[in-house]
């Protein structure tokens, strides 16, 4: 069900998408719909969080194994290349809902509230790992947390990744690549090109990276 309701929003948008149709496009009685998950709103909070932690993970993000690697890494690049190797993954899944939660939050309290608390969230999150990134002495000079916080939330956002991705028609693995070597030239010092490249081994958008 959950999968049907994302489907639906994701291609019509949440205001047309009813209830009715997502029971059909999960093959259930729309009673049984309404008696799992009570309201639209309700459902689409559900689909958020499950498409947003992924069901083989599904640990709130702050908890888990590759955040902790970041936080511990004394390697600011390494930092950087964890976080997006692995929040990318997230913008994967939940970044072509955004459109259809935006609008519907213009129009539904509940559903405002609930994305407001995801943006919340995720901007903490970040001032989470831009500290990190500080505590190493990782910060370029003359910029403080603050404001490496503002530019990591603009750059590493859905609205970016939809626009070069969804929109431009650029690969993830291309997006991943200008999004590390953006936040390399915004929030640190400068790094030889071999360091920035060393620091994704074994990530998917290593070879991408390698070839630029």
């Amino acid at each position: 069900m959950r999968t049907a309701a994302y489907e639906l929003f994701v291609a019509q948008g949440y205001a047309p998408t009813t209830m009715g149709q997502i029971a059909a496009h999960a093959g259930v009685a729309v009673q049984t719909l309404h008696f799992t998950f009570h309201t639209k709103a309700e459902l689409l909070k559900e689909v958020m969080q499950v498409y947003a932690a992924g069901e083989d993970d599904p640990a709130p993000v702050m908890d888990r194994s590759w955040v902790r690697e970041a936080i511990a890494t004394p390697n600011g690049l390494r930092q950087l290349a964890l976080n997006v190797e692995y929040g990318i993954e997230i913008y994967r899944r939940m970044a072509p809902l955004s459109p259809a939660v935006s609008a519907a939050a213009t129009v539904d309290a509940e559903v405002a509230a609930i994305w407001s608390t995801i943006a919340r969230d995720r901007r903490a999150g970040m001032a989470v790992m831009v500290e990190a990134l500080a505590g190493k002495g990782g910060l370029r000079p003359g910029l403080d947390a603050k404001r490496a916080t503002d530019l990591t939330a603009v750059l590493n956002s859905h609205e970016t990744f939809l626009g070069l991705t969804a929109a431009a028609g650029w690969s993830v693995e291309a997006y991943k690549a200008w999004l590390y070597l953006t936040l390399c030239d915004q929030l640190l010092a400068p790094t030889p090109d071999a360091d920035r490249v060393a620091a994704t081994a074994g990530f998917t958008y290593e070879a991408e990276l390698s070839r630029r």
